[in-house]
């Protein structure tokens, strides 16, 4: 079994943010989600990409073009990935970037959820705004990832340090599951709390998206150019059909081409969004 140099990989992709999260150390229903898609999953690779602060500063069909530019990239790196690492005698599965999605108790959600992934892995915390804010960057990041289905040897022999990408020594003597047990603590422990609860995403938000019961995807401005509110009935019973979701995913990347995204205001007026860690 021959694994590709991961850490080699991701330098040559330009990305600096990224964590291998073992199937233990990913939460219910999380670790169910992630086993669903891929089954007897082992690990989630996840990376994350900075939005650059000049992007939000752009009209918004020229932002809207510079976002997709970045997601897309990332997508490929995902493919390519995965596919190095099946070559090298290990399954893996990149998350898509646009369909499949299904939805659950009423909201929208990927097949696997990279930011909850990613919390999980130590690259940032859920905000308030339910974005995934990160040391680094604030909001201001994309993520993606493959499943795996075993841990990555190089990496398992050697934990990454979440906020640098670098690699940091296991202690020694240690079993597995008490490495996993003691990289989930020092991962969380390296994470400071980055949202403070002002409640500035949720009091821009022109859509008025965020509820006690969490965000509704559909009041999203950016969602609705996509699903005006008229059509919402229809594309929740067409998000309940795999097969239709299917035939539909190759035709995603085109009509997202053609959107405007109006709206940022979630990232834009959070107080985190300006942090950059050289």
């Amino acid at each position: 079994m021959t694994v590709p140099d991961i850490h080699t990989f991701f330098s040559s992709e330009g990305i600096k943010e990224f964590a291998e999260v073992s199937i233990t150390e990913i939460p219910p229903p999380d670790r169910n989600y992630v086993n669903e898609f891929l089954p007897g999953a082992g690990s989630v690779i996840i990376f994350a990409k900075e939005i650059p602060l000049s992007v939000y500063n752009l009209p918004p069909k020229e932002k809207t073009r510079e976002m997709l530019i970045i997601a897309e990239s990332l997508d490929m790196t995902a493919k390519k990935l995965s596919a190095l690492i099946s070559a090298g005698g290990i399954s893996a599965k990149p998350v898509p970037l646009y369909l499949p999605v299904t939805i659950t108790e009423g909201k929208v959600r990927g097949l696997v959820r990279l930011k909850q992934i990613a919390a999980a892995g130590g690259l940032g915390t859920i905000g308030k705004s339910s974005l995934l804010l990160t040391p680094q960057y604030g909001p201001r990041v994309f993520l993606s990832g493959i499943v795996t289905g075993n841990r990555i040897p190089k990496l398992q022999a050697a934990k990454i340090s979440v906020t640098t990408g670098n690699m940091a020594d296991s202690a020694p003597g240690m079993t597995p599951g008490e490495e996993d047990r003691e990289e989930s603590c020092r991962r969380k422990a390296d994470i400071l709390p980055l949202c403070t609860g002002c409640g500035l995403c949720i009091g821009n938000c022109p859509g008025e998206a965020f509820g006690p019961d969490g965000v509704d995807a559909f009041r999203c401005m950016t969602i609705r150019t996509f699903v005006p509110p008229l059509f919402v009935p229809s594309v929740k019973w067409i998000l309940k059909r795999r097969i239709l979701l299917r035939t539909a995913a190759p035709l995603a990347p085109y009509i997202a081409r053609l959107v405007t995204m109006p709206c940022s205001g979630c990232v834009t007026k959070c107080p985190k969004s300006g942090i950059k860690c050289e």
